[in-house]
């Protein structure tokens, strides 16, 4: 039999708490009884062990005792054996508190560099009473644990001052009672809180440029928790800053984008970085000095004692260009509309450092000056300075001179002048070859520095010549605007047409225009077919230049170029102009087609008479030559006797056109029919260029009051024959001598008063023509009019 017994060893009393009987039969088949309410299920016996032994799970604090183990046997001794079952039981509870009182579980802390601090482990329960100890990272330290009145223990651990090293330091409280029982610990890691240890901007302090964009960075590192970068300008915060963090999150960079002006020049910008964990410790700063560079900024200022609005021609001006640049200017310009002035004394123009002068102004030296500043940045223009030169007025160019106006129509001629002011006021006067008269203002208008007269000629006394003065503040217009009225008609003929630019389908033609007749022209050209004068082509145009298009290849055909204005059309200008061949094509002989043929022989009589009459016809030709040359230089040019009539234009025409085939003026025009051709029209026009010679040395026209002027009248009759020159001074021109003329006459404007009585608004004596008197064919050269012949003035249309 087997009996287990537990002794209490509070109460030392014993109770059987397992029993097997096994007698009368074996182990495996015997009788167990147990007591429930010790083990339960949690023991049992395995007599099968040798020594057998009792087993049980799940051991309890309750379960500790000592056991006593009897056996009974039939025949034997009973045999009885003891065991002091003690049960380890494991501390159940640990706090840890800090300084404050608070429990810490994983986290202690944040502390900041140099703080101390008191960790407090209390542990609870176990048996036996259990031992304390703190460890950091692994490493047990020196640290007595105090027993604690509720049956507890309490382990306490002083840390600091505190070092950046000891960031995310473990802390380890263990409690344990037995060493093979489980320990229980609590681990703490410790927070920390560091200020940044640096902060840069990066890149090196250089020059920046105004108004370009710049990204600039800056770093901090050292901080923990990561810094917080901010960016100031003369004390005021830039917000448009960007940070980043690296990857171990000790390195923080901030960006901020930055465009720059000429007033940041010396600003202080600064880079902060703070912890912002840390509102007690000072921030970390790094700063610039910003060295701005920027385009030079440039200003014209005139001299101090010149007036901008009264400046007038001939006065001196000088101006200074003020600048404002870093870095300084390496090179000043100045500049008129826009074009590079350049240092020139014999023009006026003396620059001289950051001044201009400008000596004697006139009209074109108005405009708008600048100066430009060249530095490393670029170069800066100052904004324009508009130079406003007053003068008197004068006549503007590109003026229509001469009006061709019917009788009976009526005519508005314009006068266009050039003044500045513009309030300029107008004064006309009419010059005939009778009298001079002023013209009303009743047929006289105004706009701005235009004045338009409208006048009607009646009868042949009403043409002349109209003169227009004008004069503002500044002063009167020295020369007049001199305006030819004469009796309209066609347009004289072209000349000098060539044919140009000739191809398969077209061909182009160029002319030089003849008078157009006082009035506007144009020209019109006609391509005909020789045989039968079909039209193929008409082109017209304002100038004599045209292009005929869409003819046929190889051809030649019949063109006239004529001008032609309101009263009707020129004579026209005949030439034959010619198209280009096509190519010939080349084609492969098959000689294989080839029919055979009679050769043909010439004989050698046959030869013999062929050469010779090539040769005798040469023999012919030379001689012709020879004969032609020794008759030339035998017999001189005789001049014909000049002729009574006067020669019509189309007789003109006649005489250059019998002569156009010799000269072959398509090709290459004769300079002595084209001067010829100049004379005739200056005499159908008199212009008021005078000719050399024709110069009073008083500066007026002899026999004529002080002051007032002369004119040429201007026919309506044809001009008489040209004649040859032989007689004149210059023959190798080929024109002849104004006496020739009789179609122009100078008529003196009548008046009254003594020399030296001058009228306002005369004009000098270079703007006046004199034609000399007409002579006989052995007459002397003509001359200008003697002054003794001064007062005595010839009847009306008589010529000088």
């Amino acid at each position: 039999m087997h009996f287990c017994y537990k002794a209490d060893l509070e109460t030392l009393r014993k109770r059987c708490f397992d029993f097997v009987d096994a007698r009368e039969r074996d182990f495996g088949v015997a009788e167990r009884w147990s007591d429930e309410s010790v083990f339960a299920s949690r023991a049992y016996f395995l007599p099968e062990r040798r020594p057998a032994e009792l087993g049980v799970d799940r051991v309890k604090a309750s379960d500790q005792g000592v056991y006593r183990c009897r056996v009974d046997f039939k025949q034997a001794q009973t045999r009885n054996s003891r065991v002091n079952l003690t049960v380890i039981v494991p501390p159940n509870k640990m706090v840890i508190t800090d300084d404050k009182g608070d429990v810490k579980q994983a986290i202690v802390g944040p502390y900041i560099e140099g703080d101390t601090f008191t960790l407090k482990c209390d542990v609870s329960g176990g048996r036996p009473r259990p031992w304390v100890k703190w460890f950091r990272d692994e490493v047990e330290t020196d640290t007595p644990a105090t027993p604690l009145s509720s049956n507890g223990v309490r382990g306490v651990l002083h840390v600091g001052p505190l070092t950046r090293a000891d960031v995310r330091a473990a802390f380890t409280c263990r409690a344990s009672n037995h060493p093979r029982a489980h320990p229980i610990e609590t681990t703490l890691t410790l927070d920390m809180n560091f200020p940044p240890l640096t902060v840069h901007i990066l890149g090196s302090n250089q020059p920046l440029s105004a108004s370009r964009r710049y990204d600039l960075l800056c770093q901090s590192s050292g901080s923990r928790p990561p810094a917080s970068i901010t960016w100031w300008k003369n004390g005021h915060r830039i917000n448009n800053a960007k940070e980043t963090l690296s990857t171990d999150g000790n390195t923080t960079t901030s960006t901020v984008s930055l465009q720059l002006t000429k007033s940041d020049a010396g600003a202080k910008l600064a880079c902060r970085a703070s912890n912002p964990q840390m509102s007690l410790v000072p921030a970390l700063e790094d700063d610039w000095t910003l060295d701005i560079q920027y385009v030079p900024e440039t200003t014209v200022r005139l001299g101090t004692n010149l007036d901008p609005s009264n400046i007038r021609e001939g006065t001196d001006v000088y101006f200074d260009c003020i600048i404002r640049a870093h870095p300084y200017v390496y090179k000043v310009e100045w500049r008129h509309n826009g074009k590079t002035l350049l240092h020139n004394v014999g023009q006026g123009v003396i620059i001289s450092n950051q001044s201009l002068v400008l000596q004697g102004v006139g009209r074109r030296t108005a405009g708008n000056y600048t100066c430009v500043g060249f530095n490393a940045e670029g170069d800066g223009e100052s904004k324009p300075f508009s130079l406003n030169v007053l003068y008197a007025p004068t006549c503007r160019s590109s003026q229509q001179r001469v009006h061709g106006v019917a009788k009976q129509e009526r005519a508005h001629i314009t006068c266009h002048v050039d003044a500045n002011p513009p309030e300029v006021v107008f004064r006309w006067t009419f010059n005939n070859t009778a009298n001079s008269n002023e013209v009303s203002d009743t047929y006289v208008s105004r706009a701005g520095t235009s004045s338009t007269v409208t006048y009607t000629p009646h009868t042949e006394m009403d043409y002349g010549t109209l003169l227009c003065w004008a004069h503002n503040r500044i002063g009167k217009q020295r020369v007049p605007c001199v305006y030819h009225i004469i009796a309209a008609g066609r347009p004289d003929q072209v000349h000098n047409c060539t044919v140009v630019n000739a191809s398969l389908t077209s061909f182009g033609v160029r002319c030089s225009e003849g008078f157009n007749g006082g009035m506007p022209q144009s020209f019109l050209l006609e391509v005909r077919e020789i045989v039968t004068q079909e039209i193929v082509a008409n082109v017209s145009s304002a100038v004599p230049r045209f292009t005929a298009v869409g003819l046929a290849p190889g051809r030649t055909y019949a063109a006239a170029v004529l001008a032609y204005n309101a009263k009707g059309r020129g004579d026209p200008y005949p030439l034959r102009a010619s198209t280009l061949r096509p190519p010939e094509k080349h084609h492969v002989h098959d000689k294989s087609l080839d029919l055979p043929r009679t050769a043909f022989q010439m004989s050698g009589a046959m030869s013999v008479a062929v050469g010779g009459g090539i040769i005798l016809m040469v023999v012919l030709i030379l001689f012709m030559v020879a004969m032609k040359q020794r008759c030339a230089k035998r017999k001189p040019r005789s001049a014909p006797p000049p002729s009574s009539q006067p020669a019509s234009p189309d007789k003109l025409r006649e005489k250059e056109d019998s002569e156009s085939d010799d000269r072959n003026p398509d090709i290459i025009p004769s300079d002595t029919d084209q001067m010829q051709m100049d004379y005739y029209r200056q005499q159908q026009v008199s212009t008021i260029s005078p000719p050399l010679g024709s110069r009073n040395p008083r500066g007026s026209v002899a026999g004529v009051r002080g002051g007032l002027p002369a004119y040429c009248a201007l026919r309506t009759a044809p001009p008489p024959a040209m004649p040859n020159m032989h007689d004149t001074q210059n023959p190798s021109s080929g024109i002849p001598p104004p006496a020739r003329f009789a179609s122009g006459s100078c008529t003196l404007p009548r008046g009254s008063g003594g020399p030296g009585a001058g009228a306002p608004g005369g004009i000098p004596l270079q703007h006046l023509r004199t034609l000399p008197r007409p002579t006989g064919p052995a007459g002397p050269a003509p001359g200008p009019v003697p002054p003794s012949a001064a007062p005595r003035l010839p009847p009306r249309d008589t010529p000088l």
